[in-house]
């Protein structure tokens, strides 16, 4: 059985019982980025909601934080999205709360900027309370507005490149709108959000790391490489690294400082990052040629601004990551002037893209990664970050499809590169 269908009925039950303490009653219920084989455990449950009655303001109550009510004619549709603390290497301390959150705010700022209001509106929601709720009776949720479109990601390819950069120029303007976002006062470090007692927006974990929010940047740098050594540990075929002498270099870096290091020169703005915009996450219309909306505030996080490049924008040439490693020159000085020569076809659509999202987020007045001082060392830190816990190399389901010397084959040239940065920044054994 696949293993996201296991509980499929139960979580059914847990939406009608949802919907009840409501007064809403479905005539259908669909789920939405389903993936039928998926070896994973979904990060999400999300399901379209057909109501039989319009949800209008007075359905939902208008004192929970980080809400907007329905229209006052009402919505026929919604979205329950329940968020899966079976998740794996996700943190569910103040995910929903997070999530929220972090659409509040980022709904206000493209409100504030006279754009669209994309980041859909959440009507009510939950926090994870499992594992003491047992089973998905446990399970945080959201319902939020249903905003119509199909993803950019199965669009983009398609589109004649003029249309492709007008939607990079939309996408553009909203990025910069979610970066502007005003941070509350009461959020102080570098993390999540989550809310207070009286609903306030205050400084929360981090959903893909374990403790915080945290002091410094570079604190939040060795929490990541922490936690990607610790998933490292869990893995049976890299065990932490303990063999063959990388851990103890590797720890040994950290303690001495080589984050803190790498850092020096990066500067301490915070401000808020989607954490995961890439064009899967977008909304698209074709027959209108808009951006309909932006989704997944999943993993935000008010963190340095050249974060959001290092988790997103690959797959429009913006982001800090090996896919991108053609123009990877070019977003770390912000000099697109020049093509680069011998690219296919494919890669030149993919260099006009890149030239035309530089240009627009230059234009609408964002941080871009040329202006951050300090850049090569935040690359320096990624490049270990994925060295450490390789998901191929630590999932199990993953391993299952390599045989035991192709295993050990990647084993030992993942090992072989992290010796080489550790020598190459300086830490020998």
């Amino acid at each position: 059985m696949n293993i996201n269908q296991e509980g499929f009925g139960r979580r059914l039950d847990v939406i009608q019982k949802t919907l009840k303490q409501y007064n809403l009653k479905s005539t259908k219920v669909t789920p939405i980025a389903y993936v039928e084989h998926c070896p994973f455990y979904f990060n999400n449950y999300i399901y379209k909601i057909d109501l039989e009655s319009p949800a209008v303001p007075a359905t939902f109550p208008k004192n929970q934080s980080c809400t907007t009510s329905p229209p006052e004619n009402g919505v026929s549709t919604i979205v329950l999205r329940m968020s899966n603390p079976l998740a794996e290497g996700l943190n569910n301390a103040n995910r929903v709360e997070n999530d929220v959150a972090s659409q509040y705010l980022a709904r206000q700022s493209i409100e504030s900027a006279g754009l669209p209001l994309v980041v859909p509106a959440v009507y009510a929601w939950a926090p994870c309370r499992y594992p003491e709720v047992p089973g998905e009776a446990g399970f945080g949720w959201t319902i939020s507005e249903f905003k119509p479109g199909s993803d950019l990601d199965a669009e983009f390819a398609l589109l004649e490149l003029s249309d492709a950069i007008d939607a990079v120029h939309q996408l553009a303007k909203i990025f910069t709108a979610i970066q502007k976002a005003k941070i509350p006062e009461t959020v102080t470090r570098y993390g999540a959000l989550t809310l207070d007692e009286n609903g306030v927006i205050i400084g929360g974990q981090p959903p893909l790391l374990k403790g915080g929010p945290f002091g410094t940047y570079a604190e939040l740098w060795v929490a990541k490489l922490q936690t990607q050594l610790a998933d490292a540990e869990n893995s049976s075929l890299l065990k932490g690294w303990e063999e063959g002498g990388a851990r103890g270099r590797i720890d040994k870096y950290i303690a001495a400082g080589g984050v803190e290091k790498a850092l020096q020169a990066v500067d301490n703005r915070r401000v808020l990052v989607h954490g995961d915009l890439t064009l899967n996450n977008v909304l698209y219309d074709k027959a209108t040629k808009r951006i309909t909306s932006v989704l997944d505030f999943d993993w935000s996080a008010v963190t340095h601004p050249c974060d959001e490049f290092l988790t997103g924008l690959w797959d429009i040439g913006g982001g800090i990551h090996e896919r991108n490693e053609i123009f990877q020159p070019m977003l770390l000085s912000g000099d697109f002037s020049a093509r680069p020569e011998g690219l296919s076809d494919e890669e030149v659509r993919k260099w006009e893209v890149a030239k035309a999202w530089d240009a627009a987020i230059t234009q609408a007045g964002a941080i871009r990664p040329s202006d951050v001082t300090g850049v090569d060392g935040i690359q320096m830190l990624i490049d270990l970050e994925d060295l450490l816990c390789p998901f191929e190399l630590s999932n199990e389901a993953m391993l299952k499809r390599f045989s035991d010397d192709v295993k050990l084959k990647k084993r030992q040239e993942t090992e072989a590169k992290i010796l080489k940065w550790l020598d190459t920044h300086g830490i020998t054994p």
